[in-house]
């Protein structure tokens, strides 16, 4: 479902340029302290991308850009820490487990469109031994976002279907101005090894207001070839990661990633009718998980990389998890 419309918006939108000076790779710390460059985050999902089900979650698309603190200042806003500005666009569509013939207390058909400003910060490595070092990053920002009409996702999901699906007034979340804030804590402990590095990233993360009121805690196990001067991020709908900028390098790069998170969600505007509780609703699931793994290739300036997440049922009605997949394209000029 959604799924040409997805593949055209990735060639369109998820090539997406980084643009980048040479300069000597040290750690994330000291690049983003010195580096003018815009930074790229941005991920393409659908759950034809992963096991095929519309079993909740559709199809969406997210993409950042990070302006490091270098751009408006020489010095650190922080003490022992460098920073950027993160500018998020990002939008999604949910439906039902039968989107021809939705049954009583099945999930009510959600599309949503949100922007939201971050601040993120990236410490300074602390050296914890020969070849291993400890760094903290923190986001903290806000989301505004609509969800309901008059946002087209909808008219294009059933022009590519070539029917109806099933959408009535009646199982479709009306329209409300959701704003939400969220804070994030990484921890990083990075180790260069002989062939390879690896990094153990746990974080705990909080998210309150009028969308979602939730807490997670997870960890990534990330390993790859060059991993230092490179930021990551999580989709927020599914839990993706996401492999951002990096400092410039020569030749071949690739890194790998299994993860995972879970969460406690005591209220959830998609399943609970709106955030006034008006709309359609179903009994949710308090406690989710997410299980994510993914591979990236980069040569050069060009860069790829393809995530998938398992999604624990997430209302009641809901017959099983559902597998998503998300994927990456970047070139920097």
């Amino acid at each position: 479902m959604f799924k040409r419309t997805l593949i055209t918006a990735a060639v369109l939108c998820a090539v997406l340029p980084a643009y980048a000076e040479e300069q000597e790779i040290t750690d994330t710390f000291t690049w983003i302290s010195e580096t003018e460059d815009i930074l790229a985050e941005g991920m393409i999902w659908n759950d034809r991308l992963g096991d095929g089900q519309d079993r909740y979650k559709t199809g969406g698309m997210t993409q950042s850009w990070l302006l490091p603190q270098s751009i408006f200042s020489d010095e650190n806003w922080i003490d022992g820490h460098a920073a950027a500005i993160e500018f998020q666009g990002r939008g999604f569509i949910a439906t039902p487990n039968n989107t021809s013939n939705p049954a009583a207390g099945d999930r009510p058909f959600a599309q949503y469109v949100g922007v939201g400003a971050y601040l993120r910060t990236f410490g300074e490595s602390e050296p914890l031994s020969m070849d291993t070092s400890l760094s903290v990053e923190n986001r903290a920002g806000v989301e505004i976002g609509l969800v309901g009409e008059p946002l087209p996702l909808f008219e294009l999901q059933e022009a590519l279907h070539g029917n109806g699906i099933g959408r009535t007034d009646a199982n479709t979340l009306d329209t409300e101005v959701l704003v939400n804030a969220e804070v994030r804590r990484t921890y990083r402990f990075h180790m260069d090894l002989e062939a390879t590095e690896v990094e153990f990233a746990p974080y705990a993360q909080g998210s309150f207001g009028m969308r979602e009121n939730s807490v997670r805690v997870g960890i990534d196990l990330i390993t790859g070839s060059s991993l230092k001067a490179r930021t990551w991020n999580h989709e927020p709908a599914i839990g993706a990661m996401i492999a951002g900028g990096s400092a410039p390098r020569d030749g071949f790069q690739w890194a790998t990633w299994v993860g995972g998170d879970v969460g406690y969600v005591a209220q959830d505007a998609f399943l609970d009718g709106g955030f006034d509780g008006s709309g359609p609703s179903t009994p949710r699931e308090e406690v989710t998980a997410r299980i994510r793994a993914g591979v990236m290739m980069e040569y050069d300036n060009f860069a790829m990389s393809y995530s998938v997440v398992w999604l624990s049922p997430e209302f009641e009605a809901q017959p099983e998890g559902q597998l998503v997949g998300g994927f990456q394209i970047k070139y920097r000029f």
